[in-house]
């Protein structure tokens, strides 16, 4: 029999709630749901709680399960299916929910040697977040959240990285904390907008680099567009490009050229 059959159980009542951005800052927690994004956190995050239909499990899912049993260190809550639906932001809930204490992300956090960063300024959306995180993490870069207008706990951004959030470098700070931090560490820094005269190619992205990607609805701030800009060059009738997909296509020309040299 589940340890909670109930959707009206107080501990559940206070997973909804978080949820919210408002009970995730007062209480330091936020929630992780599904098996791959569960397994990425596991050893290097702190799991508080792990909540787990097991009717839903996949056999990915099981196999992380078994993981979390033997390693005795997690406790863990099993529900009924309607309990986890209850808790679960997601259409179809593949069995897990866990509980998590939110970390620091300070700038200090970062490497600095050959560095090759993605800076996101004031990105609105959620999932656009997590996407940049996504391509940063398979590109081999760190992340700089500059100006944030969503916060990195929040369960579509987690979901959208799949799971990267928890073994990607990133940093959270003001666009002036960057800017700083990005000089005292000599990283040359490459604003993305459609007014730049020089393609993303044509820059020298080999040397320590700094790649600024701003919002899809007021693009970069000024503090940015005094510095080196690139556009992506595009020929078709729409003018830009979803703000996730620039950071892809920026990142991966930096890997290109590092592979070959420039």
């Amino acid at each position: 029999m589940p340890d909670i059959e109930s959707t009206t159980n107080s501990r559940i009542k206070g997973l909804v709630r978080l949820r919210k951005r408002r009970e995730r800052d007062a209480t330091g927690l936020f929630l992780v749901e599904g098996e791959r994004e569960l397994e990425s956190a596991l050893g290097v995050h702190e799991v508080l709680d792990v909540y787990v239909c097991q009717d839903l499990l996949t056999e990915h899912g099981a196999r992380v399960y078994r993981e979390i049993l033997t390693g005795g260190s997690v406790p863990v809550t099993t529900v009924t299916e309607s309990v986890l639906e209850k808790i679960s932001l997601r259409g179809n809930p593949s069995g897990f929910v866990a509980v998590l204490r939110q970390w620091k992300a300070p700038l200090s956090g970062l490497p600095t040697e050959d560095a090759l960063v993605l800076v996101v300024e004031s990105i609105e959306k959620p999932g656009n977040l997590g996407g940049m995180i996504r391509s940063a993490n398979a590109a081999g870069a760190s992340v700089v959240v500059a100006d944030a207008t969503t916060d990195l706990f929040n369960s579509n951004v987690i979901r959208a990285s799949m799971g990267t959030l928890f073994t990607t470098p990133v940093a959270v700070a003001s666009t002036g904390e960057a800017l700083e931090w990005l000089a005292a560490n000599d990283i040359s820094i490459f604003a993305t907008t459609p007014s730049a005269t020089q393609s993303h190619s044509e820059a020298n992205l080999t040397q320590p680099c700094a790649l600024v990607v701003g919002s899809e609805s007021t693009g970069l701030s000024e503090g940015w567009l005094g510095m080196d800009q690139i556009l992506i060059p595009m020929t078709g009738t729409i003018d830009s490009l979803n703000a996730s997909v620039s950071a892809g296509i920026v990142l991966f020309e930096a890997v290109r050229q590092r592979r070959l040299g420039g």
